[in-house]
């Protein structure tokens, strides 16, 4: 069992509860597309905005908050996204048109981009060692799926008795009070860059080979991007039309897509813890190419298997090892770029996929309209072979 050093303890549960809550609406709002499409009138194309825009907004800060977290450190940007996660929520319940829908839902986003390139950062000068680092990051990336799965499940639960805009307005209590514990208390490593005579020894550890000598930009690391950026081009339009597919090709009610569609990050738990330790064991690059298989095996099985139990039990497969690329691919980051500009290096592994990940639903909806609705699974299925390849051709020293 992976042991959490005293040291690193308290900073890591800090980042893996607010991973944990940040992540809750991520899920809630592509699930409600059939709710929305229904209530606010929408065209797939217009659905397919909804989803968009809010991750275009994400690419605004993305680069600024990881350049500002290395500076002023991880703690106030951490805050500040519990804190707009939370009123942006409240201010989505009482949505009464799609320009406020629109913009509550950016707000969300937003939020979501505040916090991970501060708090990856966090992770990757806690552990710079590979081994404890790669387990590390599938302990934060489970906290991330059960959020979502909890945001999601929730939703399918309780919308038919409380209604979709009470479900947002229940999480941005507990939002908005670790927003208020955050801002009491003290963190030593969220709050600022430790100095080489202040780190313990675990983080000593590879001290000499992290670092300012090594250029912004390597060939390794624009392979990394360019990988994860086709990985968003093909999942975002995927998870946004899957509750779609669900209510569509599996003729399933929209309670029970919005429950499948949570159960599958639920899975993505299982898939980030065992992704730290197949990662630990074969390599983060070995490891990275292989989820990536995983997910175009069961991705074709999802659309190919007729029987709606197995077709589930594909999708929940493939979520996990959707969940599992992020272990690999963000320990990847520290082994590339080293810790001292972490924030950036973050901001820049989350900007490439950001940027194509906004055009993804716009494309699926494109897609959708004019050849079907298996077409954006066909789409993505291509797009996550090319990623797979270009992962074997990164280098590590």
């Amino acid at each position: 069992m992976f042991r959490i050093r005293s040291d690193a303890a308290k900073p890591f549960t800090t980042v893996w509860i607010s991973h944990l809550l940040v992540e809750i609406y991520l899920l809630m709002h592509p699930a409600l597309v059939p709710v929305f499409r229904n209530e606010f009138s929408l065209s797939i194309f217009e659905a397919g905005l909804l989803i968009s825009v809010p991750n275009l907004c994400r690419l605004v800060i993305v680069i600024p908050t990881g350049v500002l977290a290395d500076r002023f450190g991880s703690r106030p940007f951490i805050i500040l996204s519990m804190l707009i996660s939370g009123l942006s929520a409240i201010l989505l319940s009482q949505s009464t048109t799609v320009s406020i829908l629109l913009v509550s839902l950016s707000l969300i986003m937003i939020s979501v981009t505040l916090y991970h390139p501060p708090g990856l950062s966090v992770l990757g000068n806690l552990f710079p060692n590979q081994t404890e680092r790669s387990r590390a990051i599938g302990l934060h990336g489970a906290s991330g799926c059960i959020g979502q799965s909890l945001g999601a499940i929730s939703l399918g639960l309780l919308m038919a008795q409380i209604g979709w805009r009470s479900c947002y307005l229940i999480f941005s209590v507990p939002l908005l009070a670790w927003a208020v514990g955050l801002a009491k208390i003290r963190i030593p490593q969220l709050t600022k860059q430790t100095k080489p005579s202040e780190r313990s020894p675990g983080q000593r550890e590879e001290a000499q080979t992290s670092t300012s000598r090594k250029p912004l930009i390597t060939l390794g690391f624009l392979l990394l991007l360019s990988s994860m950026g086709l990985n968003a081009l093909a999942n975002n339009g995927v998870l946004a039309f899957m509750t779609t597919y669900l209510t569509s090709a599996e003729n399933l009610s929209v309670e029970a897509a919005s429950v499948i569609f949570g159960i599958g990050p639920l899975i993505g738990i299982i898939g980030s813890i065992a992704a730290g330790y197949l990662s630990a064991r074969l390599g983060d690059r070995r490891s990275l190419a292989l989820f990536y298989f995983g997910q175009v095996v069961f991705l074709i099985g999802l659309i190919t298997i007729p029987y709606v139990p197995l077709a589930t039990l594909s999708f929940f497969m493939y979520e996990l090892f959707l969940a599992a690329i992020w272990t690999p691919s963000t320990s990847l980051v520290t082994s590339l770029m080293g810790k001292t500009r972490g924030g950036t290096a973050y901001s820049l592994f989350y900007f490439s996929g950001d940027a194509l990940g906004a055009v993804s639903p716009l494309i699926a909806a494109v897609l959708i309209s004019n050849l079907g609705i298996f077409s954006p699974f066909i789409f993505a299925i291509v797009l996550l072979m090319t990623s797979a390849l270009l992962v074997r051709l990164i280098k590590l020293n």
